[in-house]
């Protein structure tokens, strides 16, 4: 069952986790990091992690980006830029700039191309942006500040027990979006709700259907709880939070116990897209045998 209520007392909603998504690659690790509004890794840190342009055909507009060295040698970064979409999991896949319909990496221009940042230093990228005619309404593309100088290696231990030196790189993500003014519509909501059974590893999966329907890129949080419905015991499942372009749908699964009491229980999501947006509510009866 799928529906929709503008108020759901019984569960909190948490505005405070609500937040822009940066990334960082290590070669030789990978690490994902939310923050509000701020992408940081050993020895750097990039505020802000996300720019919204709002700018008609024609206009220009400028953001800055505030980089800093908080490691204790020298960083040197080269600024690229690339296109992104989502896949249907959600996975970020990057192509050519220039090679999405959605693109507005030829619009962009980044100074300087090279940072180089003494221990402590924090210096400012520029971006400026001027808007051709007939702009598609969203646009996005992503900068790249990827190190390049090379670090001293960390020794870490590999699965058979051995030290060994891991050379650490660092490249940070920085989400660029062209919002046009008129636009501001913003429309998580389910789709499609499934229970898949259980799965290779002993647990059982959830199958949630996500579409943003609406005009904007837009965040959420996604909660939920599996409820017995003879004795009222809820089991809370593991939040999630989506980020989501206009027009796209995505697929989340959620792991559940694979091994409960037998009887009938009910699987609740909430959706929660922030202020100014109505809580979804997508419902599911599941029989554990």
């Amino acid at each position: 069952m799928l529906s929709k209520k503008r108020t759901f007392r019984d569960i909190p909603k948490d505005r405070s986790i609500q937040c822009c998504s940066g990334f960082i690659l290590l070669f030789y690790l990978l690490q994902a990091i939310f923050a509000f509004n701020q992408v940081a890794a050993q020895g750097v840190a990039v505020t802000p992690s996300r720019i919204f342009f709002n700018s008609t055909a024609g206009q220009l507009a400028t953001e800055r980006i505030r980089v800093s060295n908080t490691d204790s040698g020298i960083l040197v970064l080269n600024a690229t830029l690339k296109d992104w979409y989502r896949d249907s999991l959600g996975n970020k896949i990057y192509s050519d700039p220039g090679s999405l319909p959605a693109s507005n990496a030829g619009w962009m221009r980044v100074d300087p191309l090279q940072l180089v940042l003494q221990p402590g230093e924090s210096k400012e990228v520029t971006v400026s942006m001027k808007v051709p005619a007939a702009a598609k309404p969203v646009t996005n593309s992503m900068l790249f500040l990827t190190q390049v100088n090379e670090r001293k290696p960390v020794m870490g231990i590999d699965k058979s027990g051995k030290k060994v030196a891991i050379l650490i790189k660092v490249e940070i993500g920085i989400q660029l979006y062209n919002i046009l003014p008129a636009l501001g519509k913003k429309n998580l909501e389910f789709t499609a709700l499934q229970d898949r059974g259980v799965m290779a590893d002993s647990a059982r999966c959830l199958a949630a259907t996500i579409q943003n329907s609406g005009e904007v890129p837009a965040d959420a949080i996604l909660r939920g709880e599996l409820t017995q419905k003879s004795s009222g015991n809820n089991i809370k499942l593991q939040p999630r939070t989506l980020s989501m372009l206009p027009g796209a749908s995505q697929l989340v699964l959620i792991r559940i116990p694979a091994n409960l009491a037998p009887g009938q229980y009910q699987a609740t999501l909430i959706l929660d897209g922030g202020d100014g947006t109505d809580l979804k509510v997508a419902q599911k009866e599941i029989v554990y045998e």
